[in-house]
């Protein structure tokens, strides 16, 4: 994994000298394995290397021909096909068999690829600019645009140290921190914009066009019987699993004990073992000391460790981090405001890094899509008028809980019924109601009912691949690669084909993953019905700073915060309720306060 950066002046005016020295300098921290800089008068290319084995090393980036200049951040999985298609060397790095797919494909070449990328090819000839991303979005490309110059990155602050214009706050950043809904494409940068998944962009003749070259589609799986949707599923996950094993270095896995990650780390520990590898893991548990309420994941930790004898468990407590510590330095990190659990993920990555790991995997985005709980499908199956599909299952999960029929109908059918015959008021009182009103009107507060429309909406406009590429750029700054295989391509591709049923089949909830997972996965995961939070102790340490939570309620440091977007009123802790949603909102505001004021301090024009 690599970060690249392209800065190209439009009107083909010798970029200034000093434009090279600056660019090392701003990017230095991605250069772990060295970097290089092309230059040709009024364009400028760069690649800072991450190499994850010995041949990645020795590669000479960016990859310059006699008509194209290469730079890219790339891993492709259909290798065998695309030697087979373009005649490339079998020995030849992902860069090089990216330089023949484009020889044959020109700009069509992205269609013919499989992995996870964000390239540029430059064009001599044409004196044309490529860039394009992956399908889901799993590596960052930032890009700026004016009548002057066009500038790109792995990274948001590699494209802010070089654009011309003021840098403006986006405050539409807040809402997508607050509520999970904006422009994908939109950063906290008025300037600035993501290139999302599935994305070409093309610089030619000064002017900028971005075409979608990807859409979800359906169609590709049809199979009889359900034990052949589990069987290709497995299969799927296997393979998603095996191609993120690209690195000479250990192997690592956030391990939560529930079934996402559960899943991941037995198929990972599998395939590893088979290579007669070992498997770090890594997990969050309660320190000592800790809240009587609060529980943590330890027995479901030590029955995948006992399951998989390949497994070397790391437990992490991060009694060296506050939930309210460094939250600028992790703003820097993640170029977006952090989320509540920054100092927990901040905690694994640094025990990951002890280790030398050189891939960390994540079971994050199960939930989304192929652990999803399912809980609308009886629902829609009866207001589709399929009505004996829909009484099998309610039959299955009266069997299963011991519940009268008339309870499990209540609950499946009635209760989805009502949640969707009343309409919900938007209410922020943690957010200015200027502000708040400005956007409530495009916001969505209810319960998913469709999901193969709700996922291939967030797969069309990039949302799906927002988290799993900041958690590529966080990785990266601790020297490893994030692999997130719940969201692999194929997968995706094979859960719009999917049939409902087979989300709560048994009666049990998430039933496609557990029957997925059956003989995988341990029992006591594969069946449990709890589910703890990721960082355990997470409500404890909130209440501890109730101190530091009134001081930034109460000071005039950041006043310009609660002036504009914010409210006083969010930050205040119900000591009642130790669950309350008020919790997690007054870590957002506290979070959100303070790199407001930070931006600020930085000169950004504040709207």
């Amino acid at each position: 994994m690599s970060a690249i950066f392209g800065i190209i002046n439009k009107s083909r005016k010798p970029l200034d000298p000093v434009i090279i020295p600056q660019i090392r300098n701003v990017l230095h921290h991605r250069a772990i394995d060295g970097m290089d800089v092309w230059t040709n008068q009024y364009i400028a290319l760069a690649h800072f290397k991450l190499a994850m084995n010995v041949s990645e090393l020795q590669q000479q980036v960016p990859l310059e021909t006699e008509d194209l200049v290469i730079t890219a951040d790339i891993r492709l999985d259909n290798r065998h096909s695309l030697l087979q298609k373009t005649g490339a060397p079998a020995q030849c790095s992902d860069l090089v068999l990216l330089q023949h797919a484009w020889n044959k494909w020109k700009e069509a070449c992205v269609a013919h690829l499989e992995g996870e990328f964000a390239i540029c090819i430059w064009d001599k000839t044409r004196q044309q600019c490529f860039l394009a991303t992956d399908h889901i979005g799993f590596r960052t490309l930032y890009y700026y645009d004016s009548p002057e110059v066009f500038i790109f990155c792995s990274e948001q602050k590699g494209v802010e140290a070089f654009k011309p214009t003021p840098a403006r706050f986006n405050e539409v950043s807040l809402i997508e921190y607050y509520f999970r809904q904006s422009c994908p494409a939109a950063t906290y940068d008025a300037d600035v914009w993501n290139l999302c998944g599935g994305n070409t962009l093309i610089l030619a003749n000064g002017i900028m066009s971005i075409r979608k070259y990807w859409e979800p589609a359906g169609g590709r799986y049809k199979f009889r019987k359900d034990e052949d949707w589990y069987e290709c599923l497995k299969a799927l996950l296997y393979e998603a699993v095996s191609n993120r094993l690209n690195t000479d270095k250990p192997i690592g896995i956030t391990l939560s004990g529930g079934l996402d990650s559960s899943a991941v780390a037995c198929v990972l520990a599998d395939v590893l073992q088979k290579k007669n590898k070992a498997l770090h893991a890594f997990s969050a548990i309660l320190p000592e000391k800790h809240h009587p309420e609060e529980e943590d994941e330890r027995y479901y930790i030590d029955v995948i460790g006992r399951h998989c004898p390949n497994l070397i468990q790391t437990y992490i407590t991060a009694n060296a981090y506050g939930p309210f510590d460094g939250i600028v330095a992790a703003f820097e990190r993640d170029e977006t405001f952090p989320n509540v659990f920054y100092y927990m993920d901040h905690a694994i990555l640094e025990a990951a890094k002890e280790h030398q790991v050189g891939v960390l995997y994540t079971g994050f985005g199960g939930d989304h899509w192929v652990s999803w709980k399912g809980n609308p499908v009886i629902y829609n199956l009866v207001k589709s008028g399929r009505l004996l599909g829909a009484w099998k299952l309610v039959k299955q999960f009266a069997d299963r809980e011991g519940k009268r029929i008339a309870a499990v109908i209540k609950r499946e059918i009635m209760t989805q019924s009502a949640k969707r015959s009343v309409t919900t008021t938007a209410e922020a009182p943690f957010l200015q109601d200027l502000f708040f009103q400005k956007y409530s009107k495009g916001l969505s507060f209810g319960s998913v009912s469709d999901i193969t429309a709700h996922m291939c909406d967030n797969l069309r406009n990039g949302r799906t691949g927002l988290f799993p590429a900041l958690l590529a750029k966080r990785n990266e700054r601790f020297g490893m690669q994030s692999a997130v295989p719940l969201l692999d391509k194929q997968i995706m591709e094979f859960m719009i084909d999917i049939p409902m049923h087979l989300f709560v089949k048994g009666g049990y909830k998430r039933s496609l993953i557990r029957h997925t997972m059956e003989g995988i996965v341990p029992p006591e995961v594969l069946w449990r019905k709890d589910k703890g939070m990721y960082s355990p102790d997470y409500i404890s340490r909130i209440h501890k700073e109730r101190a530091y939570i009134r001081d930034i309620a109460n000071s005039d440091k950041h006043l310009l915060a609660f002036q504009r977007y914010l409210t006083r009123d969010g930050l205040t802790l119900n000591d009642t309720n130790r669950k309350d949603v008020a919790i997690l909102r007054t870590n957002q505001s506290v979070i959100a306060s303070e790199v407001l004021t930070e931006l600020s301090q930085k000169g950004y024009i504040i709207p």
